[in-house]
């Protein structure tokens, strides 16, 4: 990570404007939409766009490089499943958004609960050692499913909560401003899961009928492009778990996710009502979703 103080021509009052709505490195400045910048009072638009631009240049953004020279940097941590670890090709993977969808009591959030414990692994056991930040939307945290799970790890219960940051979510607005948090607990605490569950819940209540969709799809699309920087950013796996609407074709029925699809997310389905079963006869492989 590169401090903000490394841009050339940054001033320290632009740091401090800039820290104080959560763009804390030089790559969050660098990959921040220019409106979200120039929205911060005291930075106006001609300055927004310089402050960018030096970002990208000091960290090498503005030149081409060949394909061969990319470096992927991803990091798998075990999901407590070694049929789940196959299916996601090693495991659950950091730099990405996944999203698990599926109708109730279907297991995504057993799912959370569970990365929440196996990331803090070492890495000898199939963890990364991270810490973990949990956006609750829906009161559906359980202190005491964190213990049971610790246990079957063989990890100290109290010590894996403690690595657990929890927030529970009371609107959309509140999730938005929770997730932007989330990113300077990356850089603190040593975060390298972000759960958002569930994504769509608040926003499905708030924004009701037709008249609504657009400003909803744009309050989500900002969520998951910032979720998405983060991700990049910081290295570290984002889960986020979404209700499905039936989608009637003809004679047939699917279970399709809350919100639409996005190109941005990994998707896998939940698909089988019962709770929690094998993984085996209970997850589906849909890849990535396009638009």
């Amino acid at each position: 990570m590169a401090d903000l103080d490394q841009v050339k021509g940054i001033a320290a009052r632009q740091i401090k404007l800039l820290q104080e709505n959560g763009i804390s490195t030089a790559e969050a400045l660098a990959m921040s939409p220019h409106s979200t910048v120039a929205s911060i009072d005291g930075l106006g638009e001609k300055t927004t766009k310089k402050l960018i631009w030096n970002a990208r240049n000091a960290l090498g953004m503005t030149e081409f490089t060949t394909a061969a020279k990319i470096d992927d940097n991803v990091e798998y941590f075990t999901t407590g499943s070694a049929e789940l670890n196959r299916i996601l090709g090693g495991g659950f993977q950091t730099g990405k958004l996944t999203e698990v969808y599926g109708p109730f009591k279907s297991g995504k959030t057993a799912l959370a609960h569970t990365l929440s414990v196996t990331v803090q692994l070492p890495q000898k056991k199939g963890g990364i050692d991270g810490a973990v930040a949990y956006v609750d939307t829906e009161n559906t945290f359980s202190k005491e499913k964190i213990k049971r799970i610790a246990k079957r790890f063989e990890l100290n219960p109290g010590d894996v909560l403690s690595k657990i940051f929890h927030a529970r979510i009371y609107s959309s607005d509140h999730q938005s401003q929770m997730i932007q948090k989330a990113e300077s607990l990356c850089k603190t605490r040593g975060v390298r899961l972000i759960i958002v569950d569930s994504l769509m819940a608040l926003l499905r209540s708030e924004y009701v009928g037709i008249g609504k969709l657009a400003p909803r799809q744009a309050v989500l699309n900002q969520m998951i492009h910032g979720l998405s920087r983060i991700a990049e950013t910081y290295n570290c796996a984002v889960l986020l778990t979404n209700q499905v609407a039936v989608k009637m074709m003809g004679m047939f029925s699917s279970n399709n996710a809350i919100g639409g699809n996005s190109d941005n997310i990994f998707n896998i389905s939940l698909s089988n009502s019962s709770p929690w079963m094998s993984f085996s006869s209970n997850v589906q492989d849909e890849g990535v979703l396009s638009e």
